[in-house]
């Protein structure tokens, strides 16, 4: 009896709201509003459209009843948000097209903050790749896969995300980026699903061209852009959940992305949901000695 007592105690306990093997979880995703940088599209024949608008439609009360609406326009490719494999992949897959099971998988950090310092032009290489494996281990397939260069610190002033005080021409961009060789390793070698980046483009801004967009999409590989907090998160031992918009057609769009991290036991009593947590196991640890 006392036994079956102290075993539903312990069950009950493990069944409470965030439970004491919960898991916690860090946005990595700037916010979308008007101040996000502005990638330039006149070169390609684009211009004279909203890259971001909220517009009330309505916003009072009926009686007791508050009601508020709002008409939002925005630029598919602006602030953190999803590239589907249309947007360099022609016939290839649109948002709606886009699997599910690719919007959720093992994040992997690869930490280059060190080697952009000085070279802001700088491209992930399949040594770094390598690197990141000796230390941590082989990339699990299926995995989505960023670098870290601390660019999402600078966001969102567009002068420091884009390198240079001339906005309008993509030929003075200088920021980090995957080179062509790593994004051939990674869908050959490690079969990621997603390859993303902190900063505005998987692809360095210099020299100016879209090597890793031309390679990846056309194998209807999604692409990340504008990460944000890739500081708060582990190298491994994450879940990416992508939450993107199924909009049929659309060739890509604002993204709201999470990391949900296991707890570490290492660090149970360096918050308060760890001393929380800690307590309860001690209960629970007194409950069924005194049940037992």
């Amino acid at each position: 009896m006392k036994a079956t007592m102290g075993g539903a105690v312990l069950f009950l306990l493990l069944a409470l709201p965030g439970g004491i093997y919960g898991r916690k979880m860090i946005d990595l995703t700037h916010t979308f509003d008007k101040d996000a940088p502005k990638y330039p599209l006149t070169w390609l024949g684009a211009e004279n459209f909203t890259y971001y608008r909220l517009t009330p439609l309505l916003k009072r009360y009926y009686d007791d009843m508050w009601v508020e609406l709002n008409q939002i326009e925005f630029y598919e490719h602006q602030g953190t948000h999803i590239d589907a494999p249309i947007h360099f992949g022609n016939g290839r897959q649109s948002l709606e097209q886009i699997p599910p099971e690719k919007l959720i998988g093992p994040g992997v950090v690869i930490d280059v903050q060190d080697k952009v310092r000085n070279n802001a032009d700088y491209a992930v290489t399949v040594e770094d790749i390598k690197m990141h494996e000796a230390e941590y281990g082989r990339i699990p397939p299926n995995a989505i896969i960023t670098f870290n260069s601390g660019w999402s610190r600078k966001y969102p002033n567009s002068t420091l995300i884009f390198g240079t005080k001339n906005l309008t021409d993509p030929n003075t961009f200088h920021f980090p980026g995957w080179s062509l060789e790593a994004c051939e390793f990674l869908l050959q070698q490690r079969q990621v699903s997603v390859v993303g980046s902190d900063t505005p483009s998987t692809d360095p801004g210099n020299p100016p061209g879209y090597p890793c967009h031309m390679y990846l999409q056309p194998n209807n590989v999604p692409l990340l852009e504008y990460i944000a907090n890739l500081d708060r998160i582990p190298a491994r031992g994450t879940t990416f959940v992508l939450g993107v918009m199924k909009v049929r057609g659309g060739s890509g769009g604002p993204t709201r992305i999470f990391a949900l991290l296991d707890d570490d036991e290492d660090d149970i009593f360096n918050s308060a949901e760890g001393i929380r947590k800690s307590l309860w196991m001690l209960f629970v640890a007194v409950v069924i000695r005194h049940f037992s």
